[in-house]
């Protein structure tokens, strides 16, 4: 009788953990690589100095959320990024962004044992941009003539949105090493004057490849 009890046990508790392991709290970081792609226009009497501008970025990442087997729902907040305009060096921004994820991780392939596995990785995104204006020329709500400019310095939090595809090559005790492509597309800042007849605006869109690690626990 005494056997038996064992033996269930073992079976329960290792049924239980490898449940555990298709479920549960994780956390990871990634690093990306890419593009971002910002596009000024202005509005009133200095619409003539729309243009864009396009930069190499990179940025680090942590994530932390719950994976419950086929579908992750997770945070992510990046490091600061920089977006420089490289075209006529008018501005500079920094950005932070934290956002809302989630992720639809089917199996592609199980490995025999089961000690291994490959999953796609589709994935939605949105969140905020904090991002704030460390520097601007003032032809860009001016046009030149350094009269009322309308940007200022000011810190401002805007809607970012966007997806992911990727895969996942995952072990059985939870550590997972992730690579995919990541688009997201927002405003970074928009400004207006006093007398709201100009309106100025700084939209950007991303492309980044990324490569991660995650834990579940």
């Amino acid at each position: 009788m005494v056997k038996k009890i064992i033996i269930i046990s073992t079976l329960v508790s290792t049924l239980l953990q490898a449940e555990m392991k298709e479920k549960g709290f994780f956390i990871g970081i990634d690093g990306s690589i890419g593009s971002a792609d910002v596009s000024y226009a202005n509005s009133g009497a200095f619409a003539s100095s729309d243009y864009e501008s396009n930069s190499k970025i990179s940025a680090l990442a942590l994530k932390f959320g719950y994976h419950y087997y086929f579908t992750k729902v997770y945070a992510r907040i990046n490091k600061r990024v920089k977006y420089t305009d490289n075209t006529k060096s008018y501005f500079e921004l920094k950005n932070h962004v934290l956002e809302l994820n989630v992720d639809y991780i089917p199996i592609f392939y199980m490995s025999k044992n089961k000690d291994w596995s490959l999953k796609g990785v589709f994935g939605v995104g949105c969140g905020f941009n904090k991002n704030s204006l460390i520097n601007y020329n003032l032809w860009l709500d001016t046009s030149g003539n350094n009269q009322d400019p309308i940007l200022d310095k000011k810190t401002q939090y805007s809607m970012e949105y966007g997806y992911n595809l990727g895969l996942i090559a995952e072990l059985d005790f939870g550590l997972s090493v992730e690579a995919g492509y990541r688009y997201r597309s927002g405003i970074l800042t928009q400004f207006s004057d006093k007398d709201a007849g100009n309106e100025a605006t700084f939209d950007l869109s991303t492309k980044e490849l990324y490569v991660g690690v995650n834990y579940l626990f």
